[in-house]
């Protein structure tokens, strides 16, 4: 692409710039071969784990709370993002090379332009239901009642609603910004090894390019619609995640300083070491995996946020250098992205982990295993606070991404059950 009057990012001149380009020159040959495949693996696990995230959060014991209504709301764009990514890398890059297929068909330029809107819409609208997520559970902690109207499920998928209308309306300019475009003089003509086509068969080539209106005035509607995508598709989201993370760190740090100045017990006090040992553990594993979904988020969307506000500077530099160079690595990170959420909740989470194991072994074998064992698993366990929370507070539901349980209470319910398996749970709590 060119725009005129651009400034250049890159001195041609420049002996490090020289260098610099053949290095990601380089490194574009040795990825290139093996991006096609990577991809597949990637989308192929995402979307298979993305559905039974959507399972696992819609079961009755999860599907109470807020955060996980927004989970779900996630899961479902994810699944469009990698499932439309699929049939883009398997006919543009994996049978590219294929003589008896024809790649660049009209029809499929149309599905190329779609996927392009729709994968920057449903990409662009998941990062924004995390800032969401992270927003509602920092309100949650700071109110301390438990039927907050910020845990409603109602609330939440409103709020899911309005994001997704939002973004799509903003993203309608990438139409306006692309086009499919005929190249003459160059028509598509199968190989020889091909029987299923006449001798003198051929097909009209189509490509994909930066509309004409989109390139006036020096790619004026062209830049603008780059700097959209670069701050407020990016930069925003992923800064107000940043402090909206931080802040829930911060209060849940407080909360547990808190916590320990009231749960304080003399040395000589074993009994009760243990379930502080534990509360602790819970903090520690609930901080970390708060910390490492912003560390996904920032490595993923960072990076495509500066680039895209560096297009939007130096137009005709990026896409002639860094997009041709790393624009595949850009993609591997925004599928990462979609498929990490799954992995994240299955190694921090145990009441995940927990509801996963509800979803996928039969109620009869979880039975057998009960019986035989001869105490509550962690499964009955399960089943058993999810009965008494519902009975206590219909609205209330602990996050999915905190471990099991998440409140005071519920730690004085797992020490009760230590020591008197048959009490009363719900006069414990």
């Amino acid at each position: 692409m060119e725009c005129p009057h651009d400034a250049q990012l890159f001195d041609p001149n420049s002996n490090s710039t020289q260098a610099f380009l053949r290095k990601l020159a380089h490194f574009q040959r040795w990825y290139q071969p093996i991006h096609g495949y990577v991809c597949v693996l990637i989308c192929v696990f995402g979307i298979f784990t993305n559905f039974v995230h959507v399972a696992v959060l819609s079961r009755p014991n999860m599907r109470n709370s807020a955060v996980n209504c927004i989970l779900t709301a996630v899961a479902v764009c994810d699944i469009g993002t990698m499932a439309s990514y699929l049939i883009y890398i398997i006919h543009f890059v994996l049978r590219r090379n294929n003589s008896c297929t024809p790649t660049f068909t009209h029809s499929w330029l149309q599905f190329l332009l779609w996927h392009v809107v729709l994968s920057i819409t449903l990409h662009t609208t998941s990062l924004w239901l995390a800032v969401a997520m992270a927003f509602i559970r920092r309100m949650t902690l700071r109110v301390t009642a438990l039927n907050s109207q910020w845990q409603r499920p109602k609330f939440a998928w409103k709020l899911c609603l309005g994001i997704y209308m939002v973004v799509f309306v903003l993203c309608i300019p990438n139409m306006l910004v692309h086009e499919i475009a005929r190249v003459e003089g160059n028509d598509w003509r199968p190989g020889k090894t091909c029987q299923k086509f006449a001798s003198n068969y051929s097909e009209p080539v189509y490509t994909f390019m930066v509309s004409h209106a989109a390139t006036i005035n020096n790619c004026r509607l062209f830049k603008w619609n780059i700097w959209m995508i670069g701050i407020l598709f990016k930069i925003i989201p992923c800064i107000l995640l940043i402090f909206l993370s931080f802040g829930l760190v911060s209060k849940i740090r407080d909360a547990e300083k808190h916590r320990r100045k009231l749960t304080s017990v003399p040395s000589n006090a074993s009994t009760d070491s243990k379930p502080l040992k534990k509360k602790n553990g819970t903090s520690d594993r609930t901080t970390l995996m708060l910390v490492v979904i912003l560390l996904v988020f920032l490595i993923t969307e960072f990076p495509q946020g500066i680039i895209s506000i560096l297009c939007a500077i130096f137009t005709t530099d990026v896409h002639r250098y860094l997009y041709f160079y790393i624009g595949d690595v850009l993609d591997l990170l925004s599928l990462v992205n979609s498929s990490v959420n799954f992995v994240l909740y299955c190694v921090m989470s145990s009441r995940y982990r927990q509801t996963f194991w509800e979803v996928i072994i039969p109620s009869w074998a979880c039975g057998l295993w009960t019986t035989r064992r001869g105490s509550p698993t962690e499964l009955s366990q399960l089943q058993l606070n999810n009965s008494l929370r519902l009975g206590r507070k219909q609205s209330y539901t602990p996050l999915a991404t905190e471990p099991e349980p998440a409140r005071n209470e519920y730690w004085r319910y797992e020490a009760s059950v230590s020591d008197n398996q048959n009490s009363s749970r719900e006069h414990q709590l």
